[in-house]
C-alpha cells in the first residue's frame, strides 16, 4: 500500500509521480486524463447521472462539458491505482520532534519567515528503533565533541548553530521519516527550522529535508506553510483539534500532556534563553519532555493511526487529513469508479451559504423539576439522508417558498392546506412552476418522491450515492464493533483497539458527510442538501419530544 505521493508537472496534462509504497519508492509518467461529454454512438463510460462520456487527454479546464477533472493529480491518480483498497500503510518510519530557538521578538508571519533567532536544539524520537536524540548548541563546550549518552537518548553537541543544523539534517536523512510529527509544528517548528537552514547554510541545504529535493509554500495558515515533499508533517495540536471536538481552556502543550498523558513540563525560573545559559542539562531535559508528551499523547489518543485509516479511505496523504471534504470526495469518487461510473465535476459557481438553520436548540425555562430525560438520536444526519434519498442527482425541485427557517414543509403539512392554494416549484434545473397543493401532492405521490422539511424533493426510482455510502459506511461499523466485541471478549486486547479504531474512523466519516454537503469545494453536495437534512433533523428532533414527553407524562401519572 502507499505511503504517500506527490505530482510534479511536466507539461500541460503530464505530470512525474513519486510514489512511496510497502514495497518501496519509485517514479512514473502519468497523464492526468478527463472525461467529456459526447454522444451515446462515442460513449465509453457514464457519468453519475447517465451522462455518455468519453476519456481524453488534451482538455482545458474551463470546459463545462468535463468530468472528474478538478481533483488533485496525486489523489486521482491513487484513487486510479489503488481504487477502493483501503488498507493502511504498514511500513511508514513516524518522527516525533520538537525545536527550541532564541526567543523570538516577532511570532507572525513575517516574523518567522525572517527566522534570525538561532535554533538552540532539535530533540526527536524515532518510534522504529525506539531511540531519542537530541543536537545541542554548545558553544562553551559543556560536553566536549563527543556523542553523550543518558539512557537511550543520545545527546549531540555542536560548536556552532551551523554544525548543529547539519548534524540534525544528517540524522533526518539517515532516519528518512515519512511522517513528522509536532506541537504547532505546521505554523512554527517545520517553517522556522526551513527559513533558518536558509539563512545559515542556503536554500540547497534546506531543501534536502525532502528526499527528492523539493520544498514548496503554500498561504499562511490554509494548510500547511512548508510542504515537504515525500515527508508528511503531522502537527499533533491541529490533529486534536479537528479530532476531539472539544474547546480546550487552553491549547499549550503543557496543558494538554497533563490533561491527557499526566505529563507536565520541566518547570523552570526565568526564560528559555536563561535556561539554557544557566543549566544546559536541564534545558536538554525540557526539550526531550516536550517530544516524550508528544509520544506519549499519540500512545492514549492514537490520532496518527486514525489520520492514516480515515486518508487510504480517501487516497489523500496524510497531512491533507485537515481538509473538510478531501476523505468524503476521495471515498466516494473511488467507490463510483468502482461500479464504472464517471464521478462529477465540483460546482464552478458553488459558494458557501451562510446563516441558514442549523441543529436544534431547546432552551428550557429555569426552575425546578421533579423528572427530567433526555433523548438521544442516533446517527440523525445519515439516517435522513438514507431515509429521504438526498443527493444532487436525486434532487428534483423544492417548493421555494418553504425556504424559511420557520415555515417547514412535509407532506402531511401539505395534505392539511387549502387543496387550491397556489405554491411556486422549483425543479432541479431551475425553472419554475404554478401547482397547487392538491396537484403537487398527486405528483409527488405519483412519483414516489420524498419531501423534505423545507419542501425540497427527491426522486426514489433510483438509490443516491450519498445515502448508499452512507449503508456501506453503517455496515462497516457495524463489522468492525462486532469484531471488537468478540475480540475484547477472548480477552484480545491488541485486536479489540485496532477494531475499535476501525469502528470510529466509519463514526468520524459517517458523522462528518452532512458537514460536507454544505462546502462548494464538495462535488457530490450542494447547500440545498445541506437545508433539507438541518431542517428535517430538527423537525425529527422537536416531534420526538413532543411524543416523548407525552408517553413520559402518561407514566408519571401511573406511577402517582
Amino acid at each position: 500500500m502507499y505511503k504517500k505521493a506527490f505530482a510534479r508537472r511536466l507539461k500541460d496534462n503530464k505530470f512525474l509521480i513519486h510514489l512511496w509504497e510497502d514495497e518501496g519508492y519509485s517514479k512514473l509518467e502519468w497523464v492526468n486524463q478527463a472525461y467529456i461529454e459526447c454522444s451515446e454512438a462515442d460513449a465509453q463510460f457514464t457519468g453519475l447521472n447517465g451522462e455518455p462520456l468519453k476519456k481524453i487527454s488534451n482538455w482545458r479546464p474551463d470546459n463545462p462539458k468535463l468530468h472528474f477533472h478538478d481533483m488533485p493529480p496525486y489523489q486521482k491518480f491513487l484513487i486510479e491505482k489503488y481504487g477502493i483498497n483501503d488498507t493502511p500503510s504498514t511500513t511508514h518510519k513516524e518522527l516525533f520532534f520538537d525545536i527550541e530557538c532564541e526567543m523570538l521578538d516577532d511570532m507572525s508571519e513575517e516574523g518567522i519567515k525572517r527566522a534570525d533567532k538561532k535554533v538552540t536544539s532539535i530533540a526527536w524520537y524515532d518510534k522504529q528503533v525506539d531511540e531519542w536524540g537530541i543536537v545541542v548548541l554548545d558553544e562553551k563546550n559543556h560536553f566536549g565533541t563527543n556523542i553523550k549518552t543518558k539512557s537511550n537518548k543520545k545527546i549531540i553537541p555542536c560548536r556552532n548553530e551551523g554544525e548543529l543544523l547539519a548534524k540534525f539534517l544528517e540524522k533526518f536523512r539517515d532516519i528518512d521519516p515519512d511522517i513528522l510529527v509536532g506541537w504547532n509544528s505546521d505554523y512554527f517548528d517545520v517553517p522556522y527550522l526551513y527559513y533558518r537552514m536558509c539563512n545559515v547554510l542556503g536554500e540547497d541545504f534546506a531543501k534536502h529535508l525532502s528526499p527528492i529535493g523539493y520544498v514548496r509554500e503554500t498561504p499562511w495558515f490554509k494548510d500547511q506553510y512548508i510542504q515537504i515533499a515525500g515527508v508528511e508533517s503531522l502537527d499533533y495540536m491541529r490533529l486534536h483539534k479537528k479530532f476531539s471536538w472539544r474547546d480546550e481552556p487552553s491549547w499549550k502543550l503543557d496543558a494538554i500532556g497533563k490533561k491527557y498523558a499526566g505529563i507536565n513540563k520541566i518547570e523552570y525560573e526565568g526564560n528559555l534563553d536563561s535556561l539554557f545559559e544557566s543549566d544546559i542539562h536541564k534545558f536538554i531535559e525540557y526539550n526531550f519532555v516536550d517530544v516524550k508528551i508528544l509520544v506519549e499523547l499519540d500512545k492514549k489518543l492514537e490520532y496518527l493511526a486514525l489520520t492514516k485509516n480515515l486518508s487510504h479511505k480517501g487516497k489523500h496523504n496524510y497531512s491533507e487529513v485537515y481538509a473538510n471534504t478531501n476523505t468524503q470526495d476521495g471515498a466516494i469518487s473511488a467507490y463510483l469508479l468502482s461500479k464504472s461510473i464517471i464521478p462529477p465535476a465540483k460546482d464552478k459557481d458553488g459558494k458557501e451559504e451562510k446563516g441558514y438553520a442549523g441543529g436544534y436548540l431547546f432552551c428550557p425555562k429555569a426552575g425546578i423539576y421533579n423528572y427530567m430525560f433526555d433523548e438521544d438520536l442516533t446517527s440523525l444526519y445519515p439516517s435522513i439522508i438514507m431515509s429521504l434519498n438526498i443527493g444532487k442527482e436525486t434532487l428534483m425541485g423544492r417548493i421555494i417558498d418553504a425556504d424559511s427557517r420557520n415555515n417547514r414543509l412535509g407532506l402531511n403539512d401539505l395534505k392539511s392546506k387549502d387543496p387550491d392554494s397556489t405554491l411556486i416549484i422549483k425543479n432541479h434545473k431551475g425553472k419554475r412552476a404554478e401547482l397547487t397543493t392538491n396537484q403537487l401532492i398527486q405528483f409527488i405521490e405519483k412519483n414516489k418522491w420524498t419531501i423534505s422539511a423545507n419542501g425540497t424533493m427527491f426522486a426514489t426510482n433510483r438509490q443516491s450515492v450519498l445515502s448508499t455510502i452512507l449503508a456501506k459506511w453503517f455496515q462497516e461499523r457495524v463489522l468492525y464493533k462486532g469484531k471488537m466485541k468478540k475480540a475484547y471478549k477472548a480477552k484480545n486486547k491488541e485486536a479489540g483497539a485496532k477494531f475499535h479504531l476501525l469502528q470510529y474512523t466509519m463514526k468520524i466519516l459517517l458523522n462528518s458527510l452532512y458537514g460536507a454537503t454544505a462546502l462548494p469545494s464538495f462535488r457530490y453536495g450542494n447547500v440545498q442538501l445541506s437545508k433539507a437534512i438541518t431542517l428535517s433533523g430538527q423537525r425529527i428532533i422537536q416531534e420526538s419530544a413532543l411524543v416523548a414527553n407525552r408517553e413520559m407524562n402518561k407514566e408519571i401519572k401511573n406511577v402517582k
